[in-house]
């Protein structure tokens, strides 16, 4: 059966020049991909009627679905209702319930009155439907152009996507009939390198028909299939448990400090972190999941020797060893689990760099250490890469270490 074609057209010139992450465009991709649309192309324009309207026209020459973002707000560069009115030469309406989701919005924040500019949110093309915009200020709408739909929404990432899951999916239902959901299989990996992911699979792996994307990032590599049957992505389930064992945390698109979290929850157990060079990265993964309070204790930011000390590192220790050694990241592991009282305690120290790096200590040395109950293990790496990847590594590996405690993974 054809799949149905999609499109996805981004608009900002602050796209363009890198000042802003396109999440937008990945976001609407794999939530497109997963509800069974083939993906044709996706484009980034700048704020201009011109480019709005090229953009436009050569999808709806491709595309059974476009899906525009961006371009709605009140400044003059947010031209994208304009010149979808103008594509299709119709003028501009007013939606009455719009503004007054606007002017609630304004009072719920304390304004007493709302600025001219803002009125322009509220307008969109006589041939479109609105989409209210319940979480933010800019009116969405559609546009059903004979057998193709084109779909306008706010480009502020937030919005856009509760209005996606909200407003856009039951419309793209009720629209395309026709349209099935893609069986798919991700599995997540942490401490194995893409190739080495790649060799284990092995050339069998590939047998079958379907389709395949490997994606590295820090310190992971997440693999993503998709097949027209379901009995595909369940041999190929069995083929990854098998060879994939002592990497895989997990066959969900969850990230790994969830999957430690869950853990933690399953096992009633709790943990606490003492960070040195990452500055607290590791607390803010962890937190970052809803519920984390119910097995992380806290983290502290060990900066100076001094904090460190207040954390059980022994000035003597630090004369002696240093700083950035296993034995202060043993001790900052042991002080973060007994002064927060919790079942394992995570010690990161390291040499994040640019600068403080010496021939015996270089940059990118880190120490990682967890206790528990059982004991505290160390383990030292040297990671390549800036300031930032240095810490991202760090924190990642620090997660791995106790994910590997927790399932009894070597």
């Amino acid at each position: 059966m054809p799949r149905i074609t999609a499109e996805i057209v981004t608009i900002g010139v602050e796209l363009l020049k890198g000042s802003v992450l396109n999440t937008n465009a990945r976001f609407l991709g794999k939530e497109l991909t997963e509800s069974g649309f083939q993906i044709e192309a996706q484009v980034t324009c700048g704020d201009s009627l011109a480019a709005i309207e090229e953009c436009l026209a050569l999808a709806l020459a491709r595309a059974d679905l476009i899906i525009l973002s961006g371009g709605l707000g009140p400044t003059p560069d947010d031209v994208t209702r304009e010149a979808v009115a103008q594509f299709f030469k119709m003028p501009l309406v007013f939606s009455k319930s719009q503004f007054a989701s606007i002017q609630k919005h304004y009072r719920r924040h304390g304004f007493k009155s709302i600025p001219d500019q803002v009125r322009k949110e509220a307008f969109y093309p006589e041939n479109a439907v609105p989409l209210l915009n319940r979480f933010g200020i800019a009116l969405g709408f559609y546009v059903r152009c004979g057998n193709r739909l084109i779909v306008v929404l706010p480009g502020v990432p937030s919005e856009l996507e509760k209005m996606y899951h909200n407003e856009v999916r039951p419309l793209l239902k009720r629209f395309f009939k026709k349209m099935v959901k893609r069986p798919a299989l991700v599995a997540k990996t942490v401490g194995m390198s893409e190739p080495e992911v790649m060799q284990r699979l092995g050339k069998d792996f590939f047998k079958e028909p379907f389709d395949f994307g490997i994606y590295p990032e820090t310190g992971e590599v997440s693999l993503r299939m998709y097949a027209e049957r379901t009995g595909v992505l369940q041999r190929l389930k069995s083929k990854i448990k098998k060879r994939l064992k002592p990497a895989l945390y997990a066959l969900e698109d969850v990230t790994l400090a969830e999957k430690v979290g869950q853990l933690l929850a399953r096992k009633k157990h709790t943990v606490a972190a003492a960070e040195s060079c990452t500055g607290g990265q590791l607390a803010a993964e962890i937190t970052r999941i809803p519920g984390a309070s119910r097995y992380f204790k806290g983290g502290v930011t060990a900066y100076d020797n001094a904090v460190k000390e207040s954390f059980g590192v022994g000035r003597a220790l630090l004369k002696t060893k240093g700083a950035v050694s296993k034995e202060t990241a043993a001790a900052l592991a042991c002080g973060a689990r007994e002064v927060m009282r919790a079942d394992y305690g995570l010690g990161i120290t390291g040499i994040a760099g640019p600068t403080g790096g010496s021939s015996k200590k270089p940059v990118g040395l880190v120490f990682i250490a967890l206790s528990s109950a059982r004991g505290t293990q160390v383990r030292k790496y040297l990671f390549w890469g800036d300031r930032s990847q240095v810490q991202a590594k760090a924190s990642k590996k620090a997660l791995e270490l106790l994910w590997r405690r927790l399932r009894g993974v070597s």
